[in-house]
């Protein structure tokens, strides 16, 4: 199989033969491919640095410390009503089947 890079004609035999050399060795294909891809994503093969630019700018919403406040669905928690409010379980009427 050929590509229109010569990177990629160059690189997929030797691939290739190492996947295999891999399975002769004992591994199924599946975890030599595993391990290829974690070895490639590492940091010693991953280069890409992250562009600064292209950051967003701190913001209170996302850029968050040990001591900021938490947030429930974007909104702050106001806790429980106070003591003695009223709420809708004030108008809710038991029901008892045996006495009615």
């Amino acid at each position: 199989m050929s590509s229109d890079s010569p990177i990629h004609d160059f690189v997929l035999p030797r691939l290739t033969v190492l996947v295999d050399d891999t399975v002769a060795a004992g591994a199924t294909r599946e975890v030599a491919v595993a391990v290829i891809i974690d070895l490639i994503t590492s940091s010693r093969f991953d280069t890409a640095a992250p562009d600064p630019a292209a950051d967003s700018a701190p913001h209170d919403v996302w850029d968050r410390g040990p001591g900021s406040p938490v947030l429930l669905d974007g909104v702050f928690p106001i806790g429980g009503p106070a003591i003695g409010a009223q709420d809708e379980a004030d108008f809710i009427k038991p029901f008892n089947p045996a006495q009615d």
